[in-house]
C-alpha cells in the first residue's frame, strides 16, 4: 500500500523521516532464489573455513595494534569481521573521503569502523582495507 511504502521509505507518512538502513534481502523472486542457491553451493564447495581463518589472522595482526591509540576504545575480530570502535563518533563525510582516496569503501556506523570482506579477498586487498582503517585512526 502507499502507507507501507511511505513508512518504509521515510516519506511523508513515516513516523521518522529516515529511510530504512537495509532494503529487503529476500523477495521470493525465482531468479534471485536460484542465484542464492548456486551461491551457497559455491561457498560449500570452496575452502571457506581456511579462508576465514586466514582473514581472521590477518585482521588480528593488522588491526590489533590500533588498540594502543587513545582514539580507539576497542578492537575486535571475529572470523572475517574486523571492528575498530572509536572513543568518539566518526564524522562520516570526512572518513569516507579519506577512505575513498585510499581506494577503500567502508561504511562507518557511529563509533564503529568495520569490515566484513568477502571470503575471496586477497592478502593485498585486505591490507589495503586495514591500511585505510589505520589511516582513519591516525587522522583522528
Amino acid at each position: 500500500t502507499d502507507e507501507v511504502a511511505e513508512g518504509a521509505s521515510g516519506g511523508e507518512g513515516a513516523e521518522r523521516p529516515v529511510p530504512l538502513m537495509h532494503g529487503p534481502t529476500f523477495m521470493a523472486n525465482p531468479l534471485a532464489c536460484r542465484v542464492a542457491s548456486a551461491s551457497v553451493q559455491l561457498l560449500l564447495d570452496s575452502p571457506w573455513q581456511s579462508r576465514v581463518g586466514a582473514i581472521s589472522q590477518q585482521l588480528e595482526a593488522e588491526l590489533r595494534p590500533l588498540a594502543s591509540s587513545p582514539a580507539v576504545r576497542d578492537v575486535r575480530v571475529l572470523g572475517a569481521i574486523g571492528v575498530v570502535e572509536m572513543e568518539e563518533p566518526l564524522h562520516l563525510p570526512s572518513v569516507q573521503a579519506l577512505l575513498v582516496r585510499r581506494g577503500v569503501w567502508l561504511r562507518p556506523f557511529g563509533r564503529m569502523l568495520y569490515t566484513m570482506p568477502p571470503f575471496v579477498v586477497s592478502e593485498a586487498e585486505l591490507r589495503r582495507i586495514t591500511g585505510g582503517m589505520r589511516a582513519v585512526v591516525e587522522a583522528t
